[in-house]
């Protein structure tokens, strides 16, 4: 930065609030005046605004090389209720005379920014808490500060006087929406048929789903619930178990209905065929039919021509 520059903006600093002294004095004099080392200024920008608005806040500090190493100053500031940037920051140096530059960026839009407090519902002012510039050591404790005021702000409303009116005397507001005119939806396929569709689909995949079940039923489930053994004797339904399962082809359950046939007949009753009956049941091979019927025959005629 070339001097004019600097000293014009130097220049504009004067006219910003200033920082409240507490610095050393040097009699040997000092490049920014006063015999003090350096001097801080505190801008916000704009002082007016209306709500919602962002504000640029600044610390400037004028030092005079020769007292102060620019590097070391530090600047802390609050500004609750606002929400703030991180600060950036600037140096300038020009022979004995340095700028060093704290800007930060405010924005808030909370209730205690509201324009709402007393003394009017237009507007709200208030001022944040001054700032700190500090000079710290080698050993970063502070050595010397001072602090710096911030200007005054006011905050206006954006309801204008008219519609203000208008909500204190009727207690409603007319909401304004403007809406961009949107072009009708255009569909690869028409959603009318692609709903159609889909319902035909599940439709068809529940007949599907119904016609596997009773797949399963008789497949899973064949003759079990056809067998009915009729009301007898216990050597008729076990005479029955056996045709059921040589028509059937159940080989196990027919060695089974052998067996209990067997058990049926007793020794005394009917001791050859109980021998029979034991035989086909424990026989490596499987019986013919002829067999089959011939015993089943023999064994249902015991019951009407006892021994």
């Amino acid at each position: 930065m070339k001097r004019p520059l600097l000293l014009a903006a130097a220049a504009a600093l004067v006219l910003a609030a200033p920082a409240a002294a507490r610095l050393p004095f040097f009699k040997a004099g000092s490049s920014v005046g006063e015999g003090v080392p350096l001097k801080a200024y505190a801008t916000i920008t704009p002082t007016v605004h209306l709500f919602g608005d962002s504000l640029t806040a600044r610390i400037a500090v004028v030092a005079d090389t020769k007292w102060i190493d620019p590097a070391r100053l530090r600047a802390t500031a609050s500004f609750k209720p606002s929400e703030s940037t991180k600060a950036s920051v600037l140096r300038v140096t020009v022979g004995r005379f340095a700028q060093v530059t704290w800007t930060w960026t405010l924005h808030c839009v909370t209730a205690p920014c509201v324009p709402r407090l007393p003394p009017s519902d237009k507007f709200h002012i208030f001022q944040f808490p001054p700032a700190r510039i500090e000079y710290v050591t080698g050993a970063r404790k502070p050595e010397y500060g001072i602090n710096a005021s911030w200007p005054p702000i006011e905050v206006l409303s954006q309801v204008s006087p008219g519609v203000s009116a208008f909500l204190r005397k009727t207690n409603h507001l007319n909401w304004r929406l403007g809406i961009t005119p949107v072009a009708a939806p255009t569909y690869r396929v028409s959603p009318r048929l692609l709903f159609w569709a889909a319902l035909g689909l599940a439709g068809a995949l529940v007949l599907a789903a119904l016609w596997l079940a009773r797949r399963w039923y008789l497949v899973v489930r064949p003759q079990r619930a056809g067998l009915q053994v009729e009301q007898g004797t216990t050597l008729e339904r076990a005479l029955a178990v056996l045709r059921y399962a040589h028509e059937h082809g159940d080989e196990t359950l027919q060695r089974k209905a052998f067996e209990r046939v067997a058990g049926e007949l007793g020794v005394e009753r009917a001791d050859e065929l109980t021998q029979i009956a034991r035989e086909l049941a424990w026989s490596p091979r499987t019986p013919e039919d002829e067999e089959v019927e011939e015993f089943a025959e023999k064994a249902g005629g015991t019951q009407e021509s006892p021994e």
